[in-house]
This record gives structure tokens, sequence and C-alpha cells, in this order.
């Protein structure tokens, strides 16, 4: 970090600091005086007992102010000359604490910090205009004292980023001068653009998108001007899988973000339709072949079948859907899946279609039991899915008919939703192809694209340009040990290998990664009790990262698709581009190291 951008920080963190001292010094005087009882009020003079049942109410919401001060004890900090040519600095916060130049939000000065640096002007009260000017505005993010932004402009230089926690925070290899400039210019899209309405935030695996999408959410729960629109309770992150729910569990709280819902489609649509005993099954088949050409029939299903009348039994609405369509092998298949009481994408997807067709809204239940006039009832509570925003990671993963019953549960008040992923890292059948498919229409302002890559080493880059995928290399990207490629016959050559490996990285993460789940099981039981090792399939890696990468069981048919089954070409031409996709997927979960293992080398089949 720049000596003077350090200074500034440092002088921030003092400020906080003295700030935060006396408010706990004021903390202690409002509690003694909303700690003085109903029973002392009542012996006061009748006259006097409103007074202080006044001042005690007022205690109370007073010490509400101070705490949330305390967290965060302002937002924006202004320095201007006034008319008579005085020099002042005004702080803004939710709350005010003027004694120390901290303003509230809604006192009319405040209206200043929406004003780029130079002359400027607000209304008073009695509706006369007060011109000013503006020398330096500085914005910031805090959280339990904690700085997590920090941006400064003057009328000299333009908006620049002085301080993000996040990125500060990773590892030694991923802070680069140049993606500071890069998150400086995307914070400031996001940060200023209006609330209301969709948002992309894009780019490929280890740009910053959604981290960067992240602090939108924190954003928008914490400043004054969005806060009461957008209450955690009312908000979603839908997400990939179970690992990465319990990742983003562990980082909103660092931003500040609590209580809001982060869940999977497939655990939001069961809850819907009241399904939590059956069981979700992301593919079904025994084979790759068998799952592909399944999928492929759901999908010609759904989209040629008008939407089924929601029923009591859903593996007759489903049957019914599918029949026209099914082989009698995929059909033997559907009767497995039935009796297993196994659902997959495809048949949430249409069963909320059904159900939302019937009932036009989306409701949760909740069972729980209670007395009525002293007899015990189990009683059920309806509640409208509602939400004031919804951030979906991975878009490009999803069905365009999922992305359209998940906006159904938007509010009109603001229809207030980020979409983040990559329409160029697509891994499964029957996602996403373009914006249209949702008539989701959006401004060029409110679509960010993040272009190169820091999450990975120069040598891994250079590789995965060998493999003739586009990437852009930053400049100043640490360069990194090279890219081990091995021919080994066996998993237990590749187990082998991957043992004698682990020195260098005993305090490291690893990922072992294959496309087969069924050839990791040897894996799983060799490394079982290492909590750094995590064994998982490509399409599981998505959205996670390790220090070291062992790419396994790589053969000749790793980026083949071959079937039996006459299917369209437009659907083999896509389960191949997806096969790539989901290697370059792969490829980048590696940070500093990464190893592909096999029986043939990968820039042989590319």
């Amino acid at each position: 970090m720049e000596k003077y951008k350090q200074k500034l920080l440092n002088n921030l963190r003092s400020h906080i600091q003295f700030i935060q001292k006396i408010i706990l010094s004021d903390m202690e005087r409002v509690r003694v005086l909303g700690n003085k009882s109903i029973q002392e009020i009542s012996k006061l003079r009748p006259e006097d007992q409103p007074i202080e049942m006044n001042l005690k109410a007022n205690a109370y919401q007073r010490m509400e102010e101070l705490e949330h001060l305390y967290k965060a004890p302002y937002f924006t900090k202004c320095e201007v000359v006034e008319e008579n040519g005085e020099k002042k600095t005004y702080f803004f916060s939710k709350h005010q604490f003027t004694g120390h130049a901290i303003y509230s939000w809604f006192a009319p000065v405040a209206s200043i910090r929406f004003e780029n640096p130079g002359v400027v002007s607000y209304r008073l009260p009695s509706g006369k205009m007060r011109e000013l000017e503006l020398q330096s505005k500085e914005q910031y993010m805090i959280v339990d004292g904690k700085v997590i932004f920090f941006a400064r402009e003057t009328e000299e230089k333009p908006r620049e980023l002085i301080y993000q926690e996040h990125f500060t925070k990773q590892k030694s290899e991923f802070i680069l001068p140049e993606i500071v400039a890069q998150m400086e210019k995307a914070q400031d899209q996001v940060i200023r653009a209006h609330h209301a309405g969709p948002f992309i935030i894009s780019g490929p695996a280890g740009s910053g998108k959604t981290t960067l999408a992240l602090h939108r959410v924190a954003y928008l729960t914490q400043s004054p001007d969005t806060a009461t629109l957008y209450p955690a309770e009312s908000i979603v992150v839908f997400v990939q899988d179970v690992g990465t729910k319990e990742y983003f569990s562990q980082l909103l709280p660092e931003l500040g973000i609590h209580k809001v819902s982060i869940t999977t489609f497939s655990e939001w649509a069961m809850k819907i339709l009241g399904l939590e005993e059956l069981t979700y099954v992301h593919q079904l088949g025994n084979s790759e072949e068998e799952k592909d050409i399944y999928e492929y029939q759901k999908i010609t299903a759904l989209r040629k079948n008008p939407t089924p009348l929601c029923g009591k039994n859903i593996f007759n609405i489903l049957s019914n859907m599918y029949a026209p369509y099914l082989t009698p092998e995929t059909s033997r298949l559907f009767q497995e899946q039935r009796r297993n009481k196994y659902l997959d994408r495809f048949d949430l997807t249409i069963l909320l279609q059904s159900h939302i067709q019937k009932h036009n809204f989306f409701e949760v239940k909740r069972r729980y039991v209670a007395s009525v006039r002293g007899v015990i009832k189990n009683k059920i509570e309806k509640n409208r899915v509602h939400y004031s925003l919804i951030t979906v990671d991975e878009f490009q993963n999803y069905l365009p008919e999922q992305l359209s019953l998940i906006k159904r549960s938007l509010q009109e008040e603001t229809k207030s939703i980020i979409y983040v992923g990559d329409m160029a890292q697509q891994v499964y059948l029957g996602t996403i192809k373009n914006w249209g498919e949702i008539n989701e229409s959006v401004d060029v302002a409110r679509n960010v694209r993040l272009d190169k890559v820091y999450r990975n080493t120069r040598s891994i880059l250079d590789y995965l340009q060998s493999l003739k995928y586009e990437v852009t290399i930053p400049e100043g990207i640490k360069e990194g040990p090279q890219v081990t490629e091995k021919i080994m016959q066996t998993r237990e050559e590749e187990v082998e290998y991957i043992r004698g490996k682990f020195k260098s990285f005993e305090n490291g993460s690893v990922g072992i990664l294959a496309k087969n789940n069924l050839y990791l099981e040897l894996f799983r039981d060799v490394f079982k009790n290492l909590t750094n090792v995590h064994v998982m399939t490509m399409n599981e890696s998505q959205g996670v990262e390790f220090d070291q990468v062992f790419l396994v069981g790589i053969d000749s048919k790793i980026l083949s698709v071959d079937h039996a089954v006459d299917i369209l070409p437009e659907h083999l031409s896509e389960r191949v581009r997806i096969h790539k996709d989901l290697l370059y997927v792969a490829l980048t979960r590696a940070i500093t190291e990464l190893h592909v293992l096999g029986k043939v080398y990968l820039k042989d089949l590319i």
C-alpha cells in the first residue's frame, strides 16, 4: 500500500477508536438514566413523573442509537469551506453525535454527500439555499468498528480506492496493484448504481466477481439510504451446493451481513413444495451417457409440453409430462427414481411451474404447536415468499425456467436481483444462453464485467493458454511453479504421487478433483483423515479454490461425447462445450500449484 494511503487509513482507524471511547462514556451516562426504576419514578411529584418516564423511554432509544454508532460511527466524511471562508468537517451517520461533528443522514447538510467535489448547495428547513465548497469526500464501510471499505475523492483527484478489506486479506500471491485499480472502477459502478432493478457481475474464475456482489449486498443492507428497503431477513442468496453455502455463511458475517437466507435452488424449491422428505439428486443414471440422454429427454419435455395442473401425486404429474419423450430404458430409470423418491432439477422446475400456475405466488408453511383454550393443537402458519433482494451465484448453471421462477418471488417495489457468474462457464445441460430467455433487460451501466484472472499464478494461466483457453494475464502476477503433467496408468500411482507432494503444503489446502465421482472413491478413503484435503468432482469444485490442486483420472474420453441414442446435433455440440468448460473450472481451482495426472496429456486432446 502506498504511504499516503496507509497514513489515511491509520488516521481513520485512530479517529474511529477516539469516537468509540467517547460513545462508551455516553452509553454509561445514558444507562444510569435509563435504569431509574418505575418504583423510584412513582415516588416523585405527579407533575414530574411524565417527564421522568419520557426521559427513561428516550434513554432506551438513545442507547440503541449509541450501540449502532459504536459499531459504525459514520459512513461519509465531507471537508468543506463555508460561505464565510470557515473550514469545516462533517461526518454523516445513521444517527447523530453532533458534539463531534457526526450528523444524521437526514440532516439538511447531509445531502451534500451525493455531490461531487466543487461548489455545492443544500436547502435549509426555511427553504433558503446555502452554498459551500466541497473540497473532499470520503466514503466508508465500517463494520463492528472495523474498516471494510474506504474511498476518497477531491477536486484535484478523482475517486480512488484507499482500502478494501477483502482483497488485502488474500494470500500474498493474490495482492496485485492492478486488481485494486480494476476493482475500484467496478466498486464505483456497483456502489453508485441505483438500488432497484437487475444487476449483472460477470467474469472468469478468480476475477473477484462474487466478492464484489457480496459487497453490494452489504452496502444495500447497511447504507442508511437503502437499509430500510433491504432488511436482512428479506434477502436470499442462491448458491450451487452445500459446500458453497457453508463458505458464504462464514464470509457474510465478516461483511456485517447477518440473518440473510443462504440456500440452494433445490432446498428452496422443496421447502416451498413441502417435499423435504424426498431426496434431491442432481443427475440420475448409471453412466455418463445415460445421465445425458435422460436429461436431454427431460429438457425436451419441459420446453415442449404445457405445464401440468398441480396435483397431490407429484410423480403422476411428472410421469404424464415425460412419458411422450422417454425411451424404454429411461422409462425404467424414471420408475426407479419414483421408487427411491428422488427429484432432480427438471422435476423441481416443473413442479414449481405447476404450483405458481395454480397459486400465482410462492409461500412456505411452518408447523407449530399451540394451546387453544387449554387444548394443545397442531397449527400451520403460511408466509408468502417475497424478497427485497435476490443474489444468484453462478447464474450460468441455472435453467432459464429456474431463473424465471426465482424472479417471481421478488418484491415489485425493488425488483432488485444480482446475477453473478459467467456465460462462458456453463457446466450443465439446458442452462441459460442469453438474457432474452428470461426477459431480462439490463442497462450497460449495471452490467459489470471483470476480465482478468487474479487467483492463479502466471504459470497456471500460461498453461491454460496452451490448451487454447482465452485467458488475459494481468501485469505483475506471481510466476509460481510450473504446471506438472504426469502419465500414470492407475489410481494407486496417482495416490503415491500425491502423498509425495504433501510436505510442501502441510498447512495449505489441497484439492483432488476428477470428472467421475466413482473414480474418487479410493482417494476419499486414503485421505479421509486429512482435514486440509478435499476430494470432489469437477462440478462440485466450482466456486472454491485450493493452494494445491491434483487433477486425476485424465483419459482420452474426458472431452469426448459418444451417444448410442440418436439426439440432435446441437445437444452434442453443447455437451462437448460443457466438457471443455468443466475442465477449465477444474484447472482454475489452483492458486499456486497444479498437477495433472492420467493416461494422456491434455494438450494431445485439445
